[in-house]
């Protein structure tokens, strides 16, 4: 039987268990696309035997990866239009062209490819993956905290099998695999943003959301430190030969790193404060790099996997708190993420060109870039215990607090949603609605309990959005929460 709205309710969304499932299967194709580019071995192409080639190529995709979020991070509210979505999906097709020709233009001439030709295609395939990344920026920022946490982590869990068959087949199927999982990945987005139970998150210009919200420059500088720390790392299972053994551990360590941050995200207290799951990482990272400076052999490939695993957690930390950050002050989600991850590319591409060229020149070898890495480690654990780190600028070394909805004072919650309501002028059947999404209900349930469509339900959203002057169900809660505050004064 339905509860009455007098009766006490907790103020939260419940899980909704087929589109978690749906969402994170459509981004692990993303995941499992990415780190095949990414972590894809020298050892796999036998046209090329000089290692540094496909360290190049690393490179030549992390930039592309990087330029392209600095673009969409730059021209946010053009990236977000009908027209911006458009562009990216097209440039999504292109990177599922490019490998294909590529790949079977080398195979069939059974040579490899020049490098300016390596170049483009592995540049517009970053740029092409970065674009996907950033249309499912769009569909997490509409789910609810806890769907897009448990949806964000699952997709990452999900796309470390995924990597381990599209690595393990034998061409062309891996190769049409890479081709087509960009495709699958776009249908199922499509699938879900025309579902009804999906409400788009509001539009933020990017003027307003500078003034709310932007990232610290010592954030963003310890964003690059750790790519680089990541990006030595990785660069270094390049000297690891191809083999079902290094792809399965890869896999695992992927899926270690995505349990690793659905525990903090999950268990940790407020997600939001990114710099205790910075130093969460420092033993960790320790741990991993200590043996890399004098191990050789599986031992030092067991660090290279732990050091995978770690940048895997702090790919899921960093989304979600980009997410949750736009959620909370009401900012670009697009920018933030966007500036995120290119710093995090920048650091991932600087790493790989300082083992690109101490190796290459002879300078160092990979145990010396090992204690390199070590030593940078220490000194950013020694920042982060000593200055005032926060994500955003102008916090004071304070992160933002995630809303704490808390249990609601039984026989109250109704009249304080009503005061609510009655101060932001919401008619009759407004206020129905945003006593239903005060309950935590999704849009299914509300078009169900009042008789009305999914598209009328999404109108008196909007409604009680613009009325109310916020941007998420998160916003909606902390008014009530400050009726709360007001009246317990």
């Amino acid at each position: 039987m339905e509860k009455r709205m007098s009766e006490p309710v907790e103020p939260g969304q419940s899980l909704n268990g087929p589109m978690i499932f749906t969402t994170a299967c459509g981004l692990a194709l993303y995941w499992a696309c990415f780190f095949t580019m990414l972590m894809r071995n020298s050892f796999m192409d036998g046209g090329i035997e000089v290692l540094w080639y496909h360290l190049f190529l690393r490179v030549v995709f992390l930039l592309g990866s990087g330029v392209t979020c600095v673009v969409v991070a730059r021209r946010a509210d053009a990236a977000a239009s009908e027209r911006g979505a458009r562009v990216q999906k097209a440039a999504v097709g292109v990177f599922s062209v490019v490998a294909a020709v590529a790949s079977l233009t080398s195979h069939s001439l059974g040579m490899t490819m020049p490098l300016a030709f390596d170049c483009a295609a592995w540049g517009l395939a970053g740029a092409g993956l970065a674009c996907l990344l950033m249309l499912w920026t769009e569909l997490l920022a509409a789910l609810p905290a806890r769907q897009r946490t448990a949806s964000l982590v699952g997709a990452m869990a999900l796309g470390a099998p995924a990597y381990l068959v599209m690595n393990l087949l034998p061409f062309p199927f891996n190769i049409g695999l890479l081709c087509v999982c960009p495709l699958l990945s776009l249908a199922v987005l499509h699938l879900l943003e025309t579902d009804a139970a999906v409400v788009p998150a509001a539009f933020v210009p990017l003027a307003e959301s500078r003034g709310r919200a932007r990232w610290a420059a010592s954030f963003k500088g310890i964003s690059v430190a750790y790519g680089v720390v990541f990006g030595l790392g990785i660069g270094s299972t390049t000297q690891i030969a191809g083999s079902e053994p290094l792809y399965t551990g890869i896999a695992c360590a992927l899926v270690l790193g995505a349990t690793a941050a659905w525990l903090g995200l999950r268990y940790l207290g407020d997600r939001i404060q990114q710099a205790s799951s910075f130093r969460l990482m420092f033993p960790v990272l320790i741990i991993a790099l200590i043996p890399m400076s004098f191990l050789q052999g599986l031992p030092s490939a067991a660090c290279n996997l732990l050091l995978l695993g770690c940048y895997a957690f702090f790919e899921a930390v960093g989304i979600d708190l980009a997410l949750t950050l736009a959620e909370r002050h009401r900012a670009s989600r697009v920018h933030l993420t966007a500036s995120a991850q290119a710093c995090l590319y920048l650091g991932l591409a600087l790493g790989h060109v300082i083992g690109l060229l101490a190796t290459s020149s002879g300078v160092m070898d990979y145990a010396m870039l090992s204690a390199a890495a070590l030593g940078l480690v220490v000194v950013l654990a020694l920042f982060i215990t000593f200055a005032a780190v926060a994500p955003l600028a102008g916090q004071g070394g304070r992160a933002a607090e995630e809303p704490n909805a808390g249990e609601p004072e039984q026989g109250h919650w109704h009249a304080r949603c009503e005061s609510v309501a009655r101060k932001a002028g919401l008619s009759a059947r407004e206020t129905e609605v945003f006593m239903l999404l005060a309950k935590g209900r999704g849009v299914e349930h509300i078009q169900n309990k009042l008789c009305i469509s999914s598209h009328t339900v999404k109108t008196h959203v909007y409604n009680i959005y613009r009325k109310m002057g916020i941007g998420s169900r998160e916003e909606l809660l902390d008014a009530v929460e400050a009726q709360t505050a007001t009246e317990s004064e």
